[in-house]
C-alpha cells in the first residue's frame, strides 16, 4: 500500500511536468534510477517499507522505492492534460518549434545574404535566381510540414508560437531577378540578330526600339539590378548602332527574281519543325529557321509525293514580294521553292494566293522566335494580306 501511494504521488508530480520530461528524455533509464537510489540513500538514514526489514535489507528497499518512483513518473509523464497532450508530447512540441524556428531563421539569413548580392552578368543572375528559388522552396516545404500539426501554430499549450520571418524583401529581389533574367535573354537575342555587317534600315530601327522598350522595363527591377540591365542594354545599343544600314528590300513595286531567291543566305543555326496534312496527300514536314539577315528559311523535300527528290533549303520571300505579281509570276517564284509551299499557298487567283501565302508565312515565321518581331512589323505595315479571325 505504501509503495502504491509513493507511485501515485510520483505520478501526480510528473503529470504535465516538462522539466521532468526533459530529464527523462536526456538521461538513460538505468542512470536515472541509480540517481534516485543515490538521492534516497543520502536523504534518508532509515528505510523501511512495512516497518520490518524487507528481504535484501536497505539495498532491496532502495530498489523497491526507486522502482515505485520511476513507475509513477513514467505514468505521469504519459498522462494527457486536456486540451493539451502529455508532458512528453508537450516537450516534443517545444523541441519541434525550436527546430522549425531555427530552420526558418537560418533560411532567412541565407536568403537575406543572397538578396543583397549584386549580379554582374547573365550567369550570376541565373545563379542568384536559382539559389533564392531553392531557399524559397525549402521555406515553403517547412511551412507545409508545420501545417500538419496545428499545435505548432497555436498557443493552446501555453508555449511560444513559431516565428515565421518575413520574406518580403527576398521575394521582391527574386521577382526582380526573374525580370532581369528575361531582359538579359532578350538582349542576347538582339545581339544575336545584330551579328551582321549590314542590316536593313527597318530591321535596325526595330532593334533600337526593342532596346528602348527594355529600358522602359527597368522600373520593374529593384535598384540593385539596374546597373546590370543598363550596362547590357548600352552594350547591345552600341552593337546595333554600329551596323551599316541599307535600304529595305522588296519595298514598293520592287520584285525578287528567282536568281535572287536562290542566291540568298541559307545558313540556319536551329531548325523548327512543322507537320502539315492537307488531306489529299500524305502528311509532310517543313523545317523553318532564320538566317543572319533575319529572313525566313525553310528546308523541305523538293516534292511532296514520291520521288521526293531530297531536301532543299530556300529563303522564303516576304509576302510583300508577291504584292504586284500576276498569278503566273507567283507560280514562277514558287517553282524555285519546295513543292509544299505551292500546295499550301496556291489558289485560283493572285489575290487568293497572296492571302493564303501570307497566312502560311505567318505560321512558319511565328514558329521561329527570332522572326516574331518581323511578323509584328509586317502586320503593322500591312505586309500580311491574310484576314485574321
Amino acid at each position: 500500500a505504501k509503495l502504491r501511494e509513493i507511485t501515485e504521488d510520483a505520478k501526480a508530480f510528473a503529470t504535465g511536468n516538462k522539466a521532468l520530461a526533459a530529464l527523462f528524455v536526456h538521461t538513460p533509464a538505468g542512470e536515472l534510477q541509480r540517481q534516485i537510489r543515490s538521492w534516497l540513500a543520502m536523504n534518508f538514514d532509515f528505510l523501511s517499507v512495512s516497518g520490518v526489514d524487507a528481504v535484501g535489507g536497505a539495498t532491496g528497499q532502495l530498489e523497491l522505492l526507486s522502482t515505485a518512483i520511476m513507475d509513477g513518473w513514467m505514468a505521469g509523464l504519459g498522462a494527457a492534460m486536456p486540451p493539451v497532450t502529455d508532458a512528453l508530447g508537450q516537450l516534443l512540441v517545444e523541441y519541434a518549434k525550436r527546430v522549425y524556428n531555427s530552420q526558418l531563421q537560418h533560411l532567412k539569413d541565407i536568403a537575406g545574404t543572397l538578396a543583397a548580392e549584386a549580379a554582374e552578368d547573365a550567369a550570376q543572375v541565373a545563379k542568384l535566381r536559382s539559389a533564392l528559388e531553392s531557399v524559397d522552396h525549402k521555406r515553403r516545404k517547412i511551412l507545409q510540414q508545420m501545417k500538419g500539426d496545428n499545435a505548432l501554430l497555436t498557443l493552446e499549450d501555453g508555449g511560444s508560437p513559431i516565428r515565421n520571418p518575413s520574406s518580403a524583401a527576398e521575394d521582391a529581389r527574386l521577382a526582380s531577378l526573374i525580370a532581369l533574367d528575361n531582359i538579359l535573354k532578350q538582349i542576347k537575342e538582339i545581339k544575336r540578330q545584330s551579328s551582321v555587317n549590314i542590316m536593313s534600315r527597318s530591321k535596325k530601327k526595330a532593334l533600337v526600339k526593342s532596346l528602348d522598350d527594355l529600358s522602359a522595363q527597368l522600373s520593374s527591377l529593384l535598384e540593385i539590378d539596374h546597373p546590370c540591365a543598363q550596362r547590357h542594354i548600352a552594350d547591345a545599343r552600341r552593337v546595333v548602332e554600329s551596323i551599316v544600314e541599307e535600304d529595305d528590300k522588296f519595298q514598293g513595286t520592287s520584285r525578287a527574281t528567282s536568281d535572287e531567291l536562290l542566291s540568298a543566305e541559307t545558313d540556319v543555326a536551329q531548325w523548327n519543325v512543322l507537320q502539315f496534312n492537307t488531306g489529299s496527300t500524305t502528311p509532310f514536314i517543313i523545317k523553318c529557321g532564320a538566317n543572319s539577315h533575319s529572313e525566313l528559311v525553310i528546308k523541305a523535300d523538293d516534292r511532296v509525293q514520291e520521288p521526293k527528290g531530297g531536301e532543299i533549303v530556300r529563303v522564303v520571300p516576304r509576302p510583300t514580294v508577291l504584292e504586284n505579281m500576276s498569278l503566273e509570276e507567283i507560280k514562277e517564284v514558287f517553282s524555285k521553292l519546295p513543292e509544299a509551299l505551292s500546295l499550301l499557298a496556291l489558289a485560283r487567283t493572285a489575290d487568293g494566293t497572296r492571302a493564303r501565302y501570307s497566312r502560311l508565312y505567318r505560321t512558319l515565321a511565328m514558329k521561329v522566335p527570332a522572326l516574331r518581331d518581323l511578323v509584328g512589323e509586317l502586320e503593322k505595315g500591312g505586309g500580311l494580306k491574310d484576314v485574321k479571325s
